[in-house]
């Protein structure tokens, strides 16, 4: 059975001398408009214990594109294929480190190869790789085969940098092409691999195949 109306409220005071609140009343604000709708509003911003408040995370930022031509200090950009690589460099060279050069870690490179030359470079026999361990450039060393991905840093002095440090080197064992670093490295020669893991490795074919596309 309903309870009477009368029962709605119990008008004796609660223990302290307080009234029993009104559940009809509960949250109700001005003009009897409830609390309940106050905060489904889109537009409140108040905060109740017990909320939830959700803070905007930073939005993603992609690395800018890598100058080319632009001096020994390279911006590092994440490369997840080697056709990216083979579209930003100048140029494309399998060779041999035959010595080092100074102090500083930079190397002298044998030219075995030009895979792909950006027009208006000289052509020469020898280039200098130049050290940017800033970018993540591991150390070469003489007797070292390599495929290097560069950007020209003085192209009439012979001087490279290799595109983001490691990602431009790939160590040379036969007719294969090995990624120099397992964190920094594509992963895939025309589209990214996310099943690969370590360093990645691709025929030197495919990557002359790459590098006679552009040209």
């Amino acid at each position: 059975m309903a309870p009477h109306p009368s029962a709605a409220r119990d008008p004796r005071p609660a223990p302290g001398g307080r009234a029993a609140p009104d559940p009809a009343a509960a949250g109700a604000g001005p003009g009897g408009r409830g609390r309940a709708r106050r905060y489904g509003r889109r537009d409140d911003q108040c905060w109740r214990p017990g909320s939830v408040v959700t803070l905007p995370t930073p939005g993603a930022t992609t690395p800018a594109a890598e100058p080319t031509g632009g001096g020994p200090v390279a911006k590092i950009r994440a490369y997840g294929t080697v056709s990216q690589l083979t579209e930003t460099a100048d140029l494309v060279v399998r060779g041999e480190v035959v010595r080092a050069e100074g102090s500083g870690g930079d190397v002298v490179v044998r030219v075995a190869e030009v895979l792909y030359r950006a027009p208006g470079l000289p052509g020469t026999a020898e280039i200098t790789v130049r050290a940017t361990p800033i970018a993540g450039m591991s150390a070469l060393a003489p007797g070292q085969h390599t495929v290097l991905y560069l950007a020209a840093a003085d192209p009439a002095a012979g001087a490279y940098t290799t595109l983001s440090g490691d990602f431009g080197i790939f160590d040379v064992s036969g007719e294969t092409a090995t990624a120099r670093s397992e964190t920094m490295t594509v992963t895939g020669l025309r589209a990214e691999d996310a099943t690969v893991r370590g360093r990645f490795a691709a025929p030197l074919a495919e990557l002359r195949a790459l590098a006679r596309a552009r040209g």
